[in-house]
């Protein structure tokens, strides 16, 4: 992928998985190492607001709304999710938490594990508007994968 082939051939995009799993590891490896420290009511709020806020409004529609294989949503359930599913989002929110409490404390990991479990272990990125909510094989996308993965390599 590139600024102009802005895609991810399946090489790519499993290498991408692998290195978001290696850096939940260690911060997975980190919390447990440090598990005696941990205010577990707030990693557990910490680890759930990203699905209660992010993703659950968009599933109850995708589920109970829509029919189809191919179950688009309006634009804003997208947003939701990727700015609850950001790093950056969250960073930010850590930088809150830091400032409101002022301490820095074992349970700030638990949004950056989550986002890296999803990425990594799921492989959830960036919802896109126009695809289905849910991974669905796109028609249009599966004839590009086909094509290029023929096309031959240098």
């Amino acid at each position: 992928m590139d600024m102009y082939n802005t895609f991810q051939s399946r090489g790519t995009y499993r290498l991408m998985r692998i290195d978001y799993f290696v850096v939940l590891l260690i911060m997975v490896v980190l919390l447990l190492m440090h598990a005696g420290e941990v205010n577990w009511w707030r990693f557990i709020i910490a680890f759930a607001w990203i699905d209660v806020l992010g993703t659950l409004p968009a599933w109850y529609v995708y589920y109970a709304r829509r029919k189809g294989e191919h179950r688009t949503l309006p634009p804003f359930f997208y947003s939701l999710y990727n700015f609850c599913h950001s790093l950056t989002t969250n960073a930010v929110i850590l930088l809150i938490w830091y400032w409101v409490t002022g301490s820095v404390e074992w349970a700030m990991l638990a949004a950056p594990i989550h986002i890296l479990g999803d990425r990594s272990l799921f492989g959830n990125v960036y919802k896109q508007e126009g695809l289905s909510f849910e991974p669905v094989y796109h028609p249009a996308y599966e004839r590009f994968v086909q094509e290029y993965e023929t096309a031959g390599r240098w």
